[in-house]
């Protein structure tokens, strides 16, 4: 799924019938093309009903993993084999997209959720490429391809496949500059509509309202349009995913017609997406008063106000006492989402950044965390004395916030409960306010009351002598791990060549690439390099891959298919110094993780944690593309982790 920082996770402007499919479509006409298994089993119809929950919702990832676990449970089902094309789609990655769907065509797939999201693939590739000629074939093929379904289904009196497919068809006639084919078949789609409009199950339909709106627009019939769009943004109902998605549509549109969009965007605008921070409720031992529990009813209606009137769709934070908890209590008295992102493991923050306080914060904590749509803990174990790894998860958390947020092609608001004040590390409230500043996000404020001199210092996270950690440093970092494909099959007398060849020529890179790493260490055929920064640490990779993928090997005396396997991960490490060797020393948890991701890497390719696709998108990286490929098992038993494939924004692995 391609995530283009611009990491754009949801590129496409379909509106389609993709997700629409929980009201129009039966699942059961279409499930398995697998004959030993004809009915889904429970668990297959499970992950089916969970991944069109996420495409609803806007969420195209978790929309990913439910489908991949489905599909580990029955391969051969049609309708997860659909919807991997659909999110696919739905998150960029056209290119996969489109060969999974023109696969499932060839195998016989002939019904219109196949076809319809098969062109829907071809339109997006067609919106992608710069080149006419391929954008006239794929607009093409898109018609073509959304004509006959809408034909067959006319005849077969499908009608919500014929509405659906048929409108589809004429917003391709637009993009092809045919507007009299196009409100040619917008006018028998809204007659076909009109006729669904008499059955019961019409009022609470979105998707036909919204398609009613999208003839009208073709048509040029501008006050109807609005009209029905604004009927199917009351019938939404938290269906973000198709909202999104409806909207871009008229974006579409609004390019090639006349007609104003401008009120027909206001009514189908999405709700913002909100991350928030804040200071804890004051700990007994602290000198200088800043949140005292005093505080918490006049905090607590303030942040109530402010939510109730931003009505965030989701809000993603943390869960410390204080202005965390009163964010995401105030959250579901509004119906949204809530995302809680942990620096390490819930019962050691527990006892970090909950237990100190009174006022019943130690059960609010465990109701939230109940209550979350998700929770991510971003480090395995707690570092104690160290403040990087809640830098760590400030950092993931506003990149899961931002990437939504593209997703759904809606506002990314900011929200901080503070004091204004300086802070003393890199950990705090302030210090999170201002990568968000940096990267121009909206800011709403509550500000605390100044109930401690303005003279008085800020103060540091105090930590025991046994918490100190002696001659290292605890810092944020990329890594990488590389592995040449191979190296085992050199002979005794090839090994100094490659050494000379292979080695050299990464030496070389490192001394003429601009993204230099701190840090090298090689061991046999295996790399270790650090980066201060993702984006360098990113685009290090692809000069790495580039180099090893277009070099003659067998022409400098090594095996023609010499290869490269590299990995990408960040996160809080140890730096010292090794007292073997006296040379630098990074090293823990997260360097582990990096070297696991390394061997389930395909040759020739680039591959990232989804934390670091997170930090990626905190951090405004926008020369990356990264495509989600779902959870994959890791190394040695380490368990299941989200991976993206990683490529040049320049060229795009969609874009053919």
């Amino acid at each position: 799924m391609t995530m283009r920082p611009k990491i754009a996770i949801a590129s496409s402007t379909h509106r389609g019938a993709e997700s629409r499919r929980a009201g129009h479509f039966s699942v059961e006409s279409c499930q398995m093309v697998d004959s030993t298994n004809p009915q889904p089993l429970p668990e297959a119809q499970s992950q089916i009903d969970s991944a069109e929950l996420y495409l609803r919702q806007g969420e195209p990832l978790l929309a990913y993993n439910a489908v991949q676990d489905g599909l580990r449970i029955s391969p051969g089902n049609l309708r997860l084999r659909q919807l991997k094309g659909l999110v696919l789609a739905r998150s960029g990655d056209v290119k996969r997209a489109n060969q999974l769907l023109s696969d499932l065509a060839a195998e016989g797939a002939a019904d219109a959720q196949t076809l319809g999201v098969l062109a829907r693939t071809h339109k997006d590739l067609a919106l992608k490429t710069t080149n006419a000629v391929r954008r006239d074939v794929h607009l093409a093929a898109a018609f073509g391809i959304y004509y006959q379904a809408y034909d067959e289904a006319r005849s077969g009196a499908a009608a919500s496949d014929a509405w659906y497919t048929g409108i589809n068809a004429a917003t391709i006639a637009v993009l092809q500059g045919n507007l009299d084919a196009a409100r040619r078949i917008a006018g028998d789609v809204r007659d076909l509509c009109g006729l669904a409009m008499a059955q019961p199950s019409a009022t609470t339909d979105y998707w036909l309202e919204a398609t009613l709106g999208e003839a009208a627009l073709i048509l040029g019939n501008d006050s109807d349009s609005a009209a029905h769009y604004a009927r199917a943004a009351d019938l939404a109902a938290g269906s973000f995913g198709n909202l999104a998605s409806t909207r871009r549509q008229v974006d579409l549109l609004g390019k090639c017609l006349a007609g104003p969009i401008a009120n027909i965007f206001e009514v189908l605008k999405l709700p913002p997406v909100l991350m928030y921070t804040g200071h804890m409720i004051d700990h007994g031992a602290r000198t200088t008063p800043r949140f005292p529990i005093a505080l918490e009813e006049a905090m607590a209606a303030a942040v109530r106000e402010k939510i109730a009137i931003l009505r965030p769709l989701a809000a993603y934070g943390s869960a410390a006492c204080g202005s965390d908890i009163l964010c995401l209590e105030a959250m579901r008295e509004v119906g949204g989402e809530t995302h809680i992102v942990l620096p390490f493991p819930a019962q050691d923050f527990h006892s970090v950044s909950v237990d100190f306080a009174s006022g019943g914060w130690g059960e609010r904590f465990e109701r939230a965390l109940a209550a979350a749509s998700s929770v991510t803990i971003t480090s395995d174990h707690r570092a104690r004395g160290s403040s990087a790894t809640f830098e760590y998860a400030n950092l993931v958390l506003t990149g899961m916030a931002r990437l939504r947020a593209q997703a759904l092609q809606t506002d990314l608001q900011g929200l901080a409960i503070w004091d204004g004040g300086p802070s003393a590390g890199g950990a705090g409230a302030a210090a999170l306010v201002q990568i968000w500043q940096s990267q121009n996000v909206t800011l709403e404020q509550i500000r605390l009351p100044q109930v401690r001199a303005d003279a008085s210092p800020p103060e540091a996270i105090a930590f025991s002598a046994d918490e100190q950690t002696a001659g290292f440093s605890h810092e944020n970092r990329a890594m990488l791990f590389a592995d040449a494909v191979g190296y085992s099959g050199l002979s005794e007398d090839q090994t100094p060549n490659f050494i000379n060849q292979f080695l050299g020529a990464v030496a070389d890179l490192n001394a003429r690439t601009a993204q230099r790493p701190e840090h090298v260490e090689t061991t046999g055929d295996g790399l270790y390099m650090v980066f201060g920064r993702v984006r360098d640490a990113g685009y290090y990779a692809l000069e790495l891959n580039k180099l090893v993928t277009g070099t003659d090997w067998a022409s400098r005396g090594l095996p023609g298919g010499l290869n490269i396997r590299i990995a990408l991960h960040c996160g809080p490490v140890y730096c010292g110094r090794n007292p073997v060797t006296g040379s630098p020393l990074y090293t823990g948890p997260h360097t582990s993780r990096t070297a696991r991701i390394e061997p389930v890497t395909p040759p020739g390719q680039v591959y990232a944690s989804s934390a670091f696709a997170a930090v990626a998108a905190a951090m405004g990286v926008e020369d990356l593309a990264m495509q989600y490929i779902g959870r994959m098992p890791l190394a040695k038993g380490y368990g299941l982790l989200g991976l993206y494939h990683v490529c040049s924004a320049a060229e795009p692995a969609g874009a053919a």
